[in-house]
């Protein structure tokens, strides 16, 4: 007997939003229905294919969606995911930079409580996070992040000047996270599977000589030591945004509802 496919909502239809709709659309045997998608303006035209557009969390609630996946920037999160979580649907979230603000965090442990619900931290642009909030459990001394970026994705028409590396920002990932909000969302979730945002060390650095998106991160403890890096191919639509974001959003959806999850 086959399953009917899970029902998933969307809030927002950018770069990722729609590095997903492509992903999934190559997958015709992912058991996933896009059932609707929060936008801000849904009366753009919008391609022949798009899921039901809506323009609040109330409309996309009542298409009934069983998780919902945040792809929409901080804001949004801060602004949507409380309801998402309070209705009692689970949440994927991208944008999980926001969660520096204490606020918004405190907002949303205390809606996913009420509704009975979970936020899920997608990977994004990085990896290692089973490995890092394992390591967690054990004790970790010590966690750095490091993200390159091509000059102009940091610094605009200012950074084509650069001809050598330039070190924008040394500090805790929660002072970095909140001054780069569309650029080091990795360091957050980094953070929140390791030593939190005020134990985690970050520098960002604007390169002119590279032309993809890296992240290193390190971290040591009673465990031993890991060391994960990563190069990411930036998505056309949006620099600052890898195009392996979208499949990781996908990979966590298909996680969901498959019989054997690894990781």
């Amino acid at each position: 007997m086959t399953s009917a496919p899970m029902r998933v909502g969307m809030i927002g239809l950018g770069a990722i939003g729609q590095g997903v709709l492509t992903q999934l659309a190559a997958m015709p045997d992912a058991a996933v229905d896009i059932v609707g998608v929060l936008v801000r303006d849904p009366s753009r035209p919008r391609p022949a294919g798009t899921p039901p557009v809506v323009g609040t969390v109330e409309a996309l609630l009542a298409l009934e969606p069983e998780v919902v996946v945040e792809v929409a920037g901080h804001e949004a999160l801060a602004q949507h995911g409380p309801a998402v979580l309070r209705s009692g649907r689970d949440l994927i979230a991208v944008s999980v930079g926001a969660l520096a603000r204490p606020e918004v965090y405190d907002s949303l442990v205390a809606a996913a409580c009420e509704g009975g619900a979970q936020i899920t931290v997608a990977s994004g642009a990085i990896g290692g996070l089973d490995a890092i909030s394992a390591a967690a459990v054990g004790g970790i001394t010590r966690v750095t992040h490091t993200t390159r970026k091509p000059a102009t994705t940091l610094l605009g028409a200012e950074g084509a000047a650069l001809t050598e590396p330039r070190e924008l920002f040394r500090g805790t990932a929660r002072e970095g996270v909140l001054e780069f909000p569309e650029s080091v969302n990795v360091a957050a979730a980094v953070s929140l599977a390791g030593v939190g945002l005020d134990r985690t060390e970050l520098v960002v650095v604007a390169d002119p000589a590279i032309t993809r998106n890296r992240h290193e991160v390190v971290v040591e403890g009673d465990f031993g030591s890991l060391r994960f890096e990563i190069e990411n191919v930036p998505t056309t639509a949006n620099p600052k945004t890898g195009r392996i974001v979208a499949m990781s959003i996908v990979r966590t959806l298909l996680r969901r509802c498959a019989p054997l999850a690894i990781g």
